[in-house]
């Protein structure tokens, strides 16, 4: 009986390694699809990666696409709402300035959610962040157990 109250009282977890490579692959085939080899990364609720993928073809080494996703987890927002507020708030570029080695406040980035809590993130880099937002949305549709909201 005990272990069922824990088991039901654990948090959600996730994304699992082969949901993270199976989300990064999801949306580097979405940006494929129009013609843009991407990188593509998952993290876990506190930023650290999970997966980070690159196609055969993208313009440069996948170092965008993790920070990007590690900044929507920090700050539970998609990258294209973090876009515009850098632009407008100068506390916040200023935070987000201040570490560039672990912050991207750019547009293609998702936080993701299960249960209504934050398990992680995912994001595309190496193309226009319009296209890289709608790559990442089409990834996260692929599959049921994620959410980009609460």
């Amino acid at each position: 009986m005990l272990s069922l109250l824990l088991a039901l009282a654990a948090p959600p977890t996730g994304p699992t390694l082969e949901e993270s490579i199976g989300l990064a692959r999801a949306a580097i085939r979405a940006c494929e699809a129009q013609g843009q080899p991407v990188s593509a990364s998952v993290v876990d609720a506190a930023g650290i990666p999970i997966a980070v993928l690159r196609a055969d073809g993208a313009p440069k080494p996948p170092v965008a696409a993790p920070r990007k996703a590690a900044t929507a987890v920090a700050f539970q927002a998609p990258g294209s709402v973090l876009e515009a507020r850098e632009k407008t708030d100068p506390a916040f570029a200023a935070v987000i300035a201040a570490k560039p080695e672990l912050y991207n406040a750019h547009g293609g980035s998702l936080p993701l959610y299960l249960q209504g809590l934050l398990v992680g993130g995912l994001a595309v880099a190496d193309t226009s962040h319009e296209t890289a937002d709608a790559c990442a949305r089409a990834a996260v549709e692929t599959q049921s157990r994620f959410t980009v909201g609460p």
